[in-house]
């Protein structure tokens, strides 16, 4: 993706990813409410306040396939199930994202908490999310497991 792009065509390409990005979640948002669905990020917050936790560490630097993030510590409102924009406060910071993501500008790793098997953003969601508007498979993450009871 690290193709060279001028800024006016480069703001372009992006805020016509963030519109489709935009759009999708809006008929995602639409869909869940007509089939009465969840269209929302898990929240591990909620998960842990029914929880103990009886073990912590971390994995390090982990290469995390995208598809396996689905859910928030906090911003279960912010982004949807797939993580597209639910919010038009989002758009500034995932246009400069993604701007760094065509331009090949390595960004600092996403911040994950693993359980069951599932991860859940704590810091870097629109990183997640514009990675995935964008077609990226993989995403590299400081990963910390936590086991519950």
């Amino acid at each position: 993706m690290t193709a060279m792009y001028n800024s006016g065509v480069l703001n372009q390409i992006t805020r016509a990813d963030y519109a489709k990005a935009r759009f999708r979640a809006s008929l995602r948002g639409l869909l869940a409410f007509v089939f009465r669905r969840n269209n929302r990020l898990l929240s591990l917050s909620a998960l842990l306040n029914d929880a103990e936790i009886v073990n912590q560490h971390s994995l390090g630097i982990c290469t995390v396939p995208i598809e396996r993030i689905v859910g928030s510590m906090a911003r279960t409102n912010d982004f949807d199930r797939n993580f597209a924009p639910r919010q038009e406060f989002t758009e500034h910071r995932w246009l400069s994202i993604a701007k760094a993501m065509y331009r090949g500008i390595p960004l600092p790793a996403i911040e994950l908490v693993l359980m069951s098997g599932r991860y859940y953003v704590v810091d870097g969601h629109h990183r997640v999310s514009a990675a995935r508007a964008l077609g990226q498979k993989f995403i590299d993450a400081n990963v910390t497991e936590i086991t519950i009871r």
